[in-house]
């Protein structure tokens, strides 16, 4: 898939809970290319739990992994 693709592909297609879903929402976080401008470390920063079944659920839907830290 490329990034143009990425564009057109709605967060809830990650199919998480309310509260993460509502925490990227509240970031202004709508699609998959908008999350991969994040690392796990932002994630975790807006919320712990939240950030966990966000990058779990990129893993296994679109075998895509966020860097830890913006030094990657």
């Amino acid at each position: 898939m490329t990034q143009d693709t990425f564009d057109q592909i709605p967060v809830e297609t990650l199919e998480l809970s309310m509260k993460a879903l509502g925490s990227l929402k509240r970031s202004q976080i709508a699609t998959i290319a908008d999350l991969m401008n994040y690392t796990q470390e932002d994630l975790e920063i807006l919320d712990k739990e939240c950030s966990e079944e966000v990058i779990t659920a990129l893993e296994q839907k679109f075998n895509l992994t966020l860097p830890l830290n913006d030094l990657q």
